[in-house]
């Protein structure tokens, strides 16, 4: 029954679906950011791999004081990055190899309800230090107006 509800809200409105887990994988973020070192946590900035997790980002992070999303996506991409940018960076659903020199693994996405959406695509949060091009460079690469 539950499955036949998710693929009928899917069906209806695709944004739908892409919600559920919103407050679950800003708490897992709201964790790994508490849990930096005070130097870290200044330097520190939350890079979004699609824009429904930017939006959880921006609509529940500021009530745990978390940095603000940053991404190549859409408007995104426009709002730029902070000045200066990020060195400490928590990644969501954002997977390209050798652009970081170190990335852990900080936390794991989940939802309540088992439900397969973007945001829960990529399972693991990596936490990375040390970006190997400038930003600027960076930045430009990152682009993805969809």
């Amino acid at each position: 029954m539950k499955s036949d509800l998710w693929r009928f809200t899917s069906c209806t409105h695709d944004c739908f679906v892409e919600q559920i887990g919103w407050p679950e994988l800003v708490e897992t973020v709201v964790g790994i950011y508490h849990s930096l070192p005070a130097e870290d946590k200044r330097q520190a900035g939350i890079l979004a791999g699609n824009y429904g997790e930017a939006g959880a980002i921006s609509l529940f992070g500021p009530a745990y004081s978390l940095p603000k999303a940053i991404g190549g996506v859409n408007s995104y991409w426009l709002r730029g990055y902070d000045d200066p940018p990020p060195q400490v960076l928590i990644v969501l659903d954002w997977h390209r190899s050798g652009v970081f020199e170190r990335c852990v693994a900080a936390g794991h996405v989940t939802n309540a309800y088992g439900v397969r959406n973007e945001e829960t695509n990529s399972l693991a949060i990596p936490l990375c230090w040390g970006l190997r091009q400038p930003w600027l460079d960076f930045w430009e690469n990152l682009k993805s107006f969809r």
